[in-house]
């Protein structure tokens, strides 16, 4: 007992000696010891896991767009040798091809010497012009007749959009979807906006559509079956991992529930907790489409509360509190069978505070940051025949108030990318590049970039160390180890580096390993890894000769 108290004391007083000199120092702020994570460390945690999950389910996604069916290639045309003067082509009128567009086609037969091969060739190339423009419904016929005085009779069959049947959709309400397609009843839909339509729909929704032409009901009408495939409406997930802070409980378990369409317009909830020894998070978020173009609109807010369970700062009670309310917009900017872009704006307001000496009776403030923050992104997802490309692009500029009441300023770069390549036989690449880089010296804890961890440089602990700027590169192949491919392991390489007057001692981070991924069952994934610091000290602690990460999740 009687050394607990001593070394409290003396901690204590280490600990109160940058408050003596604040009041003459600029606004900068110490350095956090080592092995220590504040709630705004625990808050930076918790949102680099979120954005974590939120790109693989962005890339699981994957292309899930499919063309309109029911389209059908030009009719062969029928061989003829009669010869004769093409005087004059007659149409009917049109309501979808101009009369110039119309006669750019026939001018080029009229008033020559003609057989029925040209007179096919006319009309495949009318109806050419109908596929160019998308209008699959509307054809161009040479009907049966006798040709006088040099003039041809061509019809033009201009099918109108008949009756629209929804199916599938369980939860979807059929005008949200109708809504969304321009498929107006009694008029001649282009295929090609009915595409673009259905991409975009695809691109910006977790329903995925499917369109067939048939038919119609009614003479000179085209009948459209849309086909829902919605996801699982409502999920509860379970995961335990080891990605937690030494200081604050090492081991984690979390629990999540969503609901992907709560009122039938594809809005979404989601809620979720974290626990560990010392540390307890919640997290929601409710997003929703605002118009007809796949734009969404969010709020979500986070909390934590963390107290020191282990380490030197145990006997000092440290204990803190964290929070981030969160407004978010984002909009599509072009989607396509190979490409998906969007843009995004995040308003953010978070409130981190720690305290010590709350075990000796004497609650001293030792965090206490307010920071408003304004975020402007860009992502983008490319596809190939068996590759990906992720890229994000943000500039995020904050408003921060500290302990001492010192207002400033700040903007920083963030970078997300990855890209993976597949193979037949199931191996694939990996290639992972996050960083950040600061305009400003001395960031507030949970905006600094952190290496160390799970989700950063395995083989160390979590948040090991951080600055105000920073990367972190992974390289991972993995291959598959039976033949279902349900089990695959695999190689990694991970390094980083921070910089800025935030960071002290060592800046960089490099390991290398080995890992297993499995499904045990549809339902229940597993990810172990065994990390080896290919530093051994690192701010003069000697760290581990290796270090396992692993993660359990659970999906009902």
């Amino acid at each position: 007992m009687m050394n607990h108290r001593l070394t409290a004391s003396i901690l204590l007083t280490l600990l109160a000696a940058p408050c003596l000199w604040a009041t003459t120092a600029a606004a900068n702020a110490p350095a956090h010891p080592a092995g220590y994570n504040d709630s705004g460390v625990e808050l930076n945690r918790t949102r680099q896991y979120l954005e974590r999950q939120r790109i693989a389910r962005k890339i699981q996604e994957g292309r899930n767009t499919q063309p309109v069916e029911g389209a059908e290639g030009p009719e062969e045309a029928q061989k003829g040798a009669v010869h004769f003067l093409l005087k004059q082509v007659e149409l009917p009128e049109s309501q979808v091809l101009s009369r110039e567009e119309l006669q750019k086609i026939t001018g080029a037969y009229e008033g020559k010497d003609a057989t029925l091969d040209d007179l096919y060739a006319l009309v495949g190339k009318i109806n050419a012009l109908y596929q160019e423009k998308g209008y699959l419904t509307c054809r161009a016929f040479l009907a049966p007749q006798t040709i006088r005085d040099g003039r041809v009779k061509i019809d033009l069959v201009e099918g109108k959009n008949g009756q629209v049947e929804v199916t599938g959709n369980r939860s979807t309400r059929e005008k949200y979807i109708t809504d969304r397609l321009h498929i107006e009843p009694g008029q001649i839909s282009s295929m090609h906006r009915l595409n673009k339509d259905l991409l975009r729909f695809n691109a910006t929704n977790d329903a995925q559509l499917r369109i067939a032409l048939k038919a119609g009901k009614e003479p000179g009408t085209t009948d459209y079956v849309i086909a829902v495939q919605e996801p699982q409406k409502q999920v509860t997930g379970v995961f335990f991992d080891n990605a937690g802070s030494k200081t604050s409980g090492l081991y984690r378990a979390g629990l999540f529930w969503q609901d992907r369409d709560l009122s039938g317009n594809r809005d979404h909830l989601f809620l979720s907790t974290i626990r560990s020894e010392g540390m307890k998070a919640v997290a929601g978020s409710y997003s929703t489409p605002i118009n007809r173009t796949g734009t969404r609109a969010g709020l979500s807010y986070s909390t934590n509360s963390v107290h020191i369970t282990d380490g030197p700062f145990e006997a000092l009670g440290v204990r803190g509190h964290s929070y981030v309310a969160t407004a978010f917009l984002v909009a599509p900017i072009e989607t396509t069978e190979r490409k998906k872009s969007e843009w995004g704006f995040e308003y953010s307001h978070q409130r981190s505070q720690t305290d010590f000496g709350t075990s000796l009776g004497l609650r001293t403030h030792w965090v206490d940051d307010t920071v408003d923050t304004d975020l402007l992104y860009y992502d983008q997802l490319n596809y190939g025949d068996s590759s990906v490309l992720y890229q994000k692009h943000g500039y995020r500029v904050g408003r921060y108030k500290d302990l001492y009441d010192n207002h400033r300023n700040f903007g920083k770069y963030e970078f997300n990318g990855l890209y993976q390549k597949a193979y037949k036989a199931g191996q694939q690449w990996t290639f992972r590049l996050d960083g950040q880089l600061s305009s400003t010296q001395y960031l507030p804890s949970s905006e600094m970039f952190y290496l160390g961890g799970m989700y950063s440089v395995r083989g160390y602990t979590e948040s090991l160390i951080g600055g105000d700027g920073g990367f972190s590169a992974s390289a991972e192949y993995s291959v598959p180890l039976d033949k279902e491919r349900k089990v695959n392991g695999y190689l990694f390489l991970d390094g980083g580096r921070i910089w800025g007057s935030s960071a002290f001692g060592d800046r960089s981070l490099m390991g290398a390993g080995v890992g297993i991924k499995a499904d045990l069952t549809e339902k229940i994934s597993l990810n172990v890894d065994l990390g080896l610091p290919l530093q051994r000290t690192i701010n003069g602690e000697e760290q581990s000769r290796g270090r396992i990460h692993f993660t359990v999740n659970g999906q009902f």
